[in-house]
């Protein structure tokens, strides 16, 4: 038999009839604050149960089902999601982690459409393979976090930190950047690296300062007065982009076609590389 106590006042929140919380059916309960630090909850029902404020630092959620689940304001630092299944792909569906401290977290294959994780902490976390499209991230923090074969299309990250990530191989076209920071962010190709995608993303006003943009799809991108200080831009596709009044000193267009590129306003004179097509107009 096992007690799931309240995490503060150590009150019985729960009584599985099991020596094991694998594969239990805790779904639709309130565990409210809830003390599970380290639990091994893999294959456990969490269907639209409420963890609002609970301890899962070190949990251990590999092929939970965890649909509509309620965890605003939870610890789960450190916690392992493998094959957990946090979505069903239907809007509304998604499981609530706003707020939430999922730093060195790690998601390997999970399913996490419309998962709402705004002004969660996920420092240091590694996604792999992972389906976060439509999922809110807004104002979250993903400092150096490591996200790779994974999809964020039409993702909400706009006012998020994203400075010094690590992103290869994964699709985030559409994504909504706006005043998004990823300063030194590496989304570049080479040495074996897949670029990363983001075709129509939304990157007006976003600091890219000393990004790795090498070889990166920004087709129909808008760039609309964003940072580029610094960035490394080479062979990136910028067909159709906007990157009006965009900040681009000191970073490298070697092998950027700009033809199609609105560049009005932006101070290329001190771009490196830049290839400008004679009927250009407004542009330093």
């Amino acid at each position: 038999m096992i007690e799931i106590r309240h995490k503060v006042t150590g009150e019985v929140l729960r009584v599985v009839e099991s020596d094991s919380l694998i594969g239990a059916d805790l779904r639709d309960d309130l565990l409210d604050g809830a003390d599970l630090r380290g639990a091994d909850l893999s294959g456990a029902w969490l269907q639209e149960t409420d963890l609002v404020g609970a301890d899962l630092a070190g949990a251990r959620l590999n092929d939970a089902i965890m649909i509509r689940t309620q965890l605003d304001g939870a610890d789960l630092s450190g916690a392992q999601f493998k094959s957990a299944k946090l979505s069903d792909g239907s809007p509304g569906a998604g499981a609530v982690l706003t707020n939430c401290n999922l730093r060195e977290a790690s998601f390997l294959s999970c399913d996490m459409r419309y998962v709402d994780l705004h002004g969660s902490d996920l420092t240091g976390a590694v996604i792999d393979r992972t389906d976060l499209t439509n999922a809110c991230l807004r104002e979250g923090k993903l400092i150096g976090a490591r996200i790779q074969g994974s999809l964020l299309i039409e993702a909400l990250l706009s006012g998020a930190d994203l400075s010094d990530v690590d992103i290869q191989n994964t699709h985030m076209n559409g994504a909504k950047l706006f005043r998004a920071k990823l300063d030194r962010a590496r989304l570049g190709g080479g040495g074996g690296r897949i670029p990363v995608l983001l075709n129509l993303a939304n990157l007006r006003e976003a600091s890219l300062a000393g990004a790795d943009l090498r070889g990166v799809s920004l087709r129909d991108a808008n760039l609309h007065h964003a940072n580029l200080t610094g960035a490394d831009l080479e062979g990136a596709e910028l067909m159709g982009a906007v990157l009006r009044h965009a900040d681009v000193t000191d970073a490298n267009f070697k092998g950027v076609a700009l033809v199609t590129v609105n560049i009005t306003f932006a101070n290329f004179s001190r771009a490196r590389n830049a290839q400008i097509p004679a009927f250009k107009q407004n542009v330093r």
